[in-house]
């Protein structure tokens, strides 16, 4: 995210939004993603997560992936999930100027403790088995929560992979551009035609390793509902496969792995 001010502004600016709306101070780590992260460490020991977030997301997002994270809570499935933290003034949201031109909204959550799953040097069969139960707890438990912002136009919908065939051509190397006409040959055939069959229902939409939060061979925590959105079910089991198979050396067997326990816990239809 775009930001006109230099990294000591930005630090003051961001530590003078937590104290007046807030009334919090604590010394401050840039975080990784899209946005401006900051892990706030108060001196009592505590975290939290200050999220600067774009403009152009709207508010009833914001809405959905608080009450998606209450929702999900509630079930008691053994995650965590961040909660948002509202301002001395009950709002959900706040505002931080951090470009000359404008506002920025922005939102406390609670910091949630583990490693990410990304971080993870040595991936047990223990772990990959809890991670596809952990996944099938948690999307039994979101079949009841719908919201009218997931019904959305979303470009990392798995259902709207289509559109962004016509980059393939920016990809460098014949092999991989070929690799890539051949994946979407298969989806276009085999996955399409077949959208409106599955079961459909709220789904997280971004299981990646760094939004999965783990001690020892557990999941204990997922991260980041902002590209939630309503989709086939089994889209969620295959976003988190994929991240998973690109961090693994055997990637075939980690999968299979993750899908048997997926199905133990709630049985795929054929």
């Amino acid at each position: 995210m775009y930001t006109d001010l230099n990294p000591e502004q930005l630090e003051w600016t961001v530590h003078d939004c937590l104290a007046d709306h807030y009334g919090i101070e604590g010394r401050l780590q840039r975080l990784g993603g899209e946005n401006l992260n900051f892990r706030v460490d108060l001196p009592s020991g505590e975290r939290r997560v200050l999220k600067i977030v774009d403009e152009t997301i709207p508010p009833e997002v914001v809405e959905m992936e608080n009450l998606a994270i209450e929702h999900a809570s509630r079930a008691e499935i053994g995650l965590e999930f961040p909660k948002i933290m509202k301002d001395n003034s009950g709002n959900l949201e706040t505002r931080i100027r951090i470009r000359k031109n404008g506002m920025q909204r922005a939102r406390l959550l609670t910091f949630l403790d583990g490693k990410n799953f990304e971080n993870v040097t040595d991936i047990s069969k223990e772990l990959l088995e809890n991670l596809g139960k952990s996944v099938a707890m948690f999307d039994r438990a979101m079949e009841s929560f719908d919201h009218h912002a997931a019904h959305r136009s979303h470009q990392w919908s798995l259902v709207e992979a289509g559109r962004h065939r016509a980059k393939v051509a920016l990809v460098e190397g014949a092999d991989r551009r070929k690799l890539l006409h051949w994946a979407y040959d298969a989806w276009e055939r085999q996955a399409a035609p077949r959208w409106a069959e599955l079961p459909r229902q709220f789904i997280h939409g971004d299981l990646n390793r760094g939004n999965v939060v783990v001690s020892g061979d557990r999941v204990v925590g997922l991260l980041d509902f902002g590209d939630s959105c309503c989709n086939p079910a089994v889209c969620e089991l295959a976003i988190c496969l994929a991240y998973i198979m690109l961090g693994h050396s055997r990637p075939i067997e980690a999968a299979k792995r993750v899908v048997a326990a997926y199905g133990s816990e709630r049985p795929l239809s054929d």
